[in-house]
């Protein structure tokens, strides 16, 4: 379930209408968030509109689409859940910030170079 919350995280990451893709600063870097106590997920985003997730509870991968001003993750497994949205703003790789994961818990993401 961690790994859903943190979907909407991501989504926050990534540039605004400015560029043409705002997913790029994703492509072949790592999204990483980070809970208050010490458990970190990573997001891989393909340019394929497709992404995988790592955390301690497992793996999972799924979709991600972009609509309007929301970006949406999709996961497909280990089991399909709902579309997780939330509004796009601009980072960059190396770039950390905080947010807000499951349940309200507060984190920390951030955008690492390569995988």
């Amino acid at each position: 379930m961690r790994l859903l919350a943190t979907l909407a995280i991501a989504a926050t990451m990534l540039a605004g209408p400015a560029l043409a893709d705002p997913m790029a600063t994703a492509y072949g870097n790592t999204v990483v968030i980070t809970y208050g106590d010490g458990t970190t997920v990573n997001l891989y985003v393909n340019e394929d509109g497709t992404y995988t997730g790592s955390s301690p509870m497992g793996e999972s991968a799924g979709t991600w689409a972009i609509s309007g001003s929301q970006t949406c993750f999709t996961q497909s497994s280990p089991e399909p859940t709902p579309a997780s949205c939330s509004k796009t703003v601009s980072k960059n790789v190396g770039e950390s910030w905080q947010s807000t994961g499951q349940g309200g818990a507060p984190v920390t993401v951030t955008i690492q170079a390569g995988r």
